[in-house]
């Protein structure tokens, strides 16, 4: 039996004036002609009243019903199999002010943008990390396959949204062993090292340090080894604090080296995209994921309008206004979604990459201790916003209490997670020792909200996304600094 699905069923509610006006059209057309009887009529006339063999009416009824049922999208699921790659990338972009050195057209930083979103474009199937360093270093994203996301994080990357200038390497490289800790054991990985800078002593530092893991770097080099002045945005140029013009030349020879003692490959930053994607194609094992692709089949519908069309005057315009109205579309739906939108948790865990989304999943679940493992992967204030709401559903109050003020160190704004912090004190404050626990607990429960609506909250801020970038990771810093 082929299983079908209306993508737009709320527009069956237009049958409802639909049924309106063909019943005030018939009840009208019925009163006209009780005011004259047939006989008279037919002597005024002086001839029979000529009776169509075709119910306009009725005919226009029909017409107006495919119609409806053709908007509202009729469609077939299907479940597709798609191919994702098990190795897990971790991009380490360097983004130094000598970035905007022009050696490149238009700047090295324009190019590296432009190249890295062209790779991200064509290597979907990937689980990928972005993190961003120059002289402190900051995960960006940890890893997914949303790939539509990451290109908007690089957008709105520049060295002018890093806290401190530089390029230190060897921090970006540890801040990636940071997160291959959260991936199964024995999992695959490779760096990405994008960068213009490298010193020989950077260099050693990282080969010693990834030495143990046996993971492949391959090293992107971006600028000519001739180098030019940096032109900076603000107007001027790049100087060092002595005003000694700065000319940024790219050590190409440190690079392939350090790529060669790291089992990986030199990349010129015009062959990014062109050369990672098919060494990927043919190295790096696969894995296949079922999704469900919904082909829409209105246009099926319709066919007989064609056909009724020609009953009318005009008809091959009626024909040709349906002909070109009416394309076919194909909506693809993440399954991991689809199952959080029935109320399938924890199956809908198991398919999310997103480690909010796994966390939220099971917390819905009623698994708050998984939940919290999750959230505590990552350091954000939704994230340990998201903890708070989990701790508390443990009975464990004052941790709760300590996760959103995390919360509200990162975004003193997150008005939720002040809120719930105050709704635990004052539990805390009048109740018994007995009772703390349990009412402030089921004060959270029926407090009005869930745990998606914090999500959205960053995406509320009438700010730029640069200026979100630079916000973010200057909160970053300083958490690391205290």
């Amino acid at each position: 039996m082929i299983d079908f699905v209306f993508l737009r069923p709320y527009l069956f509610v237009l049958f409802i004036p639909l049924f309106i006006l063909f019943y005030y059209s018939s009840t009208k057309k019925i009163k006209q002609q009780s005011y004259i009887s047939a006989h008279l009529l037919a002597v005024l006339m002086k001839s029979e009243p000529r009776r169509s063999k075709i119910n306009i009416p009725a005919v226009l009824f029909l017409f107006s019903c495919l119609i409806i049922i053709a908007l509202a999208g009729p469609a077939i699921p299907k479940k597709t199999a798609l191919v994702k790659s098990s190795t897990h990338t971790i991009i380490l972009l360097g983004m130094d002010k000598t970035m905007h050195a022009d050696d490149l057209k238009t700047s090295r930083l324009a190019l590296t943008k432009q190249k890295l979103i062209a790779y991200l474009e064509k290597n979907k199937a990937t689980n990928t990390a972005l993190i961003a360093f120059a002289g402190t270093a900051h995960i960006i994203s940890p890893f997914t396959d949303d790939h539509g996301t990451l290109a908007h994080f690089v957008e709105a990357l520049n060295p002018e949204v890093m806290p401190k200038p530089g390029s230190s390497v060897p921090d970006a490289v540890k801040l990636a062993s940071s997160l291959v800790t959260q991936l199964k054991p024995n999992s695959q990985v490779r760096l990405l090292l994008i960068t213009d800078q490298l010193t020989v002593l950077q260099s050693e530092k990282i080969v010693n340090y990834l030495q143990p893991f046996n993971w492949p770097v391959d090293i992107v080099s971006v600028g000519s080894s001739t180098g030019s002045v940096v032109p900076l945005p603000e107007g001027g140029l790049l100087r060092t604090h002595t005003g000694q013009l700065i000319v940024a030349k790219t050590p190409l020879t440190v690079l392939t080296d350090a790529a060669t003692k790291l089992k990986g490959k030199i990349i010129d930053i015009n062959s990014l995209d062109h050369y990672l994607t098919d060494n990927q194609a043919n190295t790096a094992p696969k894995t296949t994921h079922e999704t469900l692709v919904y082909t829409e089949i209105g246009y099926f519908v319709l066919l007989p309008l064609l056909l009724m069309s020609i009953l009318f005057r005009r008809g091959y315009i009626l024909c040709l206004l349906f002909l070109i109205s009416v394309p076919e579309y194909s909506y693809a739906k993440d399954p991991a979604f689809a199952l959080y939108e029935q109320g399938k948790y924890q199956q809908a865990a198991e398919l999310f990459q997103n480690v909010i989304w796994k966390g939220n999943a099971l917390y819905r679940a009623g698994k708050f201790d998984a939940a919290i493992s999750f959230y505590e992967k990552i350091n954000t204030d939704i994230s340990n916003y998201n903890r708070g709401n989990a701790l508390a559903h443990t009975g464990k109050i004052k941790e709760a209490i300590l996760a959103y003020n995390h919360a509200l160190q990162l975004n003193p704004e997150l008005w939720e997670a002040r809120e719930n912090k105050a709704i635990l004190e004052l539990w805390l404050k009048k109740q018994t020792p007995e009772d703390k626990d349990d009412a402030a607990i089921a004060a959270l429960q029926n407090k009005d909200g869930n745990i998606e609506k914090a999500l959205s909250f960053l995406k509320a801020l009438p700010e730029e996304p640069g200026d979100l970038m630079q916000k973010r990771l200057q909160l970053q810093q300083k958490n690391k600094s205290d």
